[in-house]
């Protein structure tokens, strides 16, 4: 695979919640503290922020509410700022991936919780879109990091209905949620190497030892 194309058109966004203290990283928690939550959940998503400024096509942070401050500092990098819409979390995605593709060839969805997400995986998953209807990047906990599409009939809003997602099985359900989509010919799914989210402090410990959360 080549360089990224500087002149990219598969839009990249970013699914994020408004910092809010005690709403954020609630696992990290009772190790940390809400107030340690908000800080990893802080510098996990600054971080994501800026790897999404470095995407060499559009980049869009979507905030499940209002945050001025953080949709300034979006700006700021060059991002756009959107609103999720959907009664649950598949549904926003699944509204936010169908919306992203009446307006883009491909787009590219991540959340904040990988601390080890870079432009190398997104052009990757980039690479691979050009070729096929749906990119998942896998996690080593059972999720996944990264998904993307090319096809807006893909995404109905209740693509996600049976899939449980933030967990284990969230990954293989949403296999079996597109299943109608084949693995093994040339515009289906392609599935890369996993990557690794902070859930735990366990995590937390990790992303430390790696030096990207202080």
């Amino acid at each position: 695979m080549g360089a990224p194309d500087p002149r990219s058109d598969t839009l990249l966004m970013v699914f994020a919640r408004a910092p809010r203290l005690g709403e954020v990283k609630t696992r990290l928690a009772p190790a940390l503290g809400d107030q340690g939550a908000l800080a990893v959940y802080q510098r996990l998503l600054d971080r994501t922020l800026t790897v999404a400024a470095g995407h060499p096509g559009p980049a869009r942070l979507m905030l499940d509410r209002d945050d001025p401050t953080l949709a300034r500092r979006a700006k700021a990098l060059g991002l756009t700022v959107g609103r999720q819409r959907g009664a649950d979390l598949g549904e926003r995605m699944a509204l936010a991936l169908a919306e992203g593709l009446s307006q883009a060839p491909r787009v590219l969805l991540v959340g904040c919780d990988c601390p080890v997400l870079d432009q190398t995986y997104l052009a990757l998953a980039d690479d691979h879109l050009r070729r096929r209807r749906v990119v998942l990047g896998a996690s080593e906990d059972g999720g996944f990091v990264l998904i993307g599409g090319s096809d807006a009939t893909v995404w109905r809003p209740d693509r996600f209905n049976r899939v449980r997602l933030g967990g284990a099985y969230a990954l293989a359900d949403t296999l079996v949620a597109l299943n109608d989509l084949s693995q093994d010919d040339e515009t289906g799914v392609a599935v890369l190497p996993p990557l690794w989210d902070v859930d735990h402090p366990e995590d937390v410990a990790r992303a430390r030892q790696l030096g990207v959360l202080p």
